[in-house]
């Protein structure tokens, strides 16, 4: 029977359609026939849903009101995350991710006049480097795609479906690294690439980390944006005699694009309210008055929206210093950056992917020079800093760029076609 490729991405999914004959067909799943389905979900009533860049324009349409999913599959390997509530329903991450997984096939069902009930499944070298939580997130994907309707799921890890991909017109042995930097994850496969079939010694390496472009968002909403929302908030509870700071568990929220919308939990909010009455100057109170506003209005899309358009005019460089502006009644935010100290900022972040990449050289004992290409996939591919370490560790001539989206659900397809 026929299957399906999917890539359900943090920020991105594609979907292809693989044939009994082993013909493959990308299926646009967005408007204008595009191959893209940003992963967004928003619902303002019970029992609507909408997806990709529909859930943004029904989340302005409604004036924020109703409930916005991103990058949710950064839950996946959370024991922690056990839900939240939409329209008065408790949802897990299984049922959020089956809603999306099962639009997605729905879709495409339609598209091609067929009911497909096989997937291969696109995952992160590692979820998590703890063997539980990884585990863990692979078992709710697969209840997921069981959920939206699959009886037959296989997995195939990212970075390894990119070098498929890279790999299939390739005739030359060589040894090339598929650095796969996504929004959620940064995946690293070393495999050698030759003509005829694969075998597990071809795979010199694999390694990843749960790092890549919200986590850069996330360190400039931290570094630069939060002071605007109270991370810098200090107060002083009546007969105390200690000066306390704003929490660091709901700072972590704040600086999260997926972890954002949870501020607006009811304990969270009440503790907020609370600690407001005790602040120790008008601007402190101000700024928790901005960061109600952010909460309220659920800006949390709007506003790391904002920072990644400013991410990318930054990594562009034709200015030595930007202006980062964001405005909304309630909120009146302009701070200018400098292009250094921005970057000396978000190295931190750089530091710890690399790291993660560097591990597959010494899985396979070897040394950087002795790959012959580097295949770069995933729109952070793309981040300065990123391209700036690959071009001093590996030399520019070996950097090659190839499909930046949609090389992952590309060689997810060649790995159905083994199974047809």
């Amino acid at each position: 029977m026929a299957f399906y490729a999917i890539d359900f991405g943090t920020s991105n999914s594609l979907l292809s359609y693989i044939s009994n004959e082993g013909d493959i067909l990308p299926i646009p799943l967005s408007g204008d026939e595009k191959y893209i389905l940003r992963s967004l979900l928003f619902t303002a009533e019970k029992g609507r849903w909408h997806f990709g860049d529909e859930a943004i324009a029904e989340y302005v349409e409604n004036d924020g009101e109703g409930r916005f999913f991103r990058s949710l599959k950064k839950f996946l390997p959370e024991a922690s995350y056990k839900g939240t509530e939409v329209h008065n329903k408790k949802m897990k991450i299984t049922d959020l991710i089956a809603t999306f997984i099962r639009e997605m096939r729905e879709r495409a069902n339609k598209k091609i006049g067929e009911d497909i009930v096989k997937v291969v499944l696109g995952r992160p070298a590692l979820y998590s480097k703890d063997k539980v939580s990884d585990q863990l997130a692979e078992d709710r994907m697969r209840e997921a795609c069981e959920m939206a309707g699959f009886k037959e799921i296989h997995f195939c890890p990212e970075p390894l479906a990119a070098g498929l991909d890279y790999d299939k017109d390739n005739s030359q042995e060589k040894i090339v690294l598929i650095a796969d930097f996504g929004g959620g994850t940064s995946d690293f496969t070393l495999m050698k690439l030759h003509e005829g079939l694969y075998t597990q010694d071809d795979i010199l390496g694999i390694s990843g980390v749960f790092t890549a472009g919200d986590a850069i968002d996330g360190e400039m909403m931290k570094k630069f944006v939060s002071r605007h929302f109270g991370s810098e908030f200090e107060f002083k509870i009546p007969m105390g005699n200690n000066i306390l700071k704003f929490p660091k568990l709901l700072l972590s929220k704040l600086c999260s694009p997926a972890h954002i919308t949870h501020l607006r939990e009811r304990e969270t909010w009440e503790y907020l309210k609370e600690i407001q009455k005790f602040s120790l100057d008008e601007e402190s109170k101000r700024q928790l008055d901005q960061l109600f506003t952010l909460v309220e209005c659920q800006l949390g899309f709007p506003i790391f929206n904002q920072i990644e358009k400013s991410k990318i005019e930054i990594c562009k460089g034709l200015e030595s210093s930007h202006l980062f502006n964001y405005q909304y009644p309630g909120i009146n935010i302009e701070q200018e950056l400098s292009q250094a100290n921005y970057n000396e900022k978000m190295q931190p972040v750089v530091d710890k992917i690399m790291k993660s990449m560097m591990e597959v050289f010494q899985q396979a004992q070897m040394k950087t020079s002795d790959v012959d290409e580097i295949c770069l996939t995933g729109g952070t591919a793309q981040f300065t800093l990123i391209q700036n370490y690959l071009r001093d560790t590996f030399g520019e001539e070996k950097l090659v760029e190839h499909n930046i989206y949609q090389s992952v659900v590309g060689g997810l397809s060649q790995y159905a076609l083994k199974l047809i």
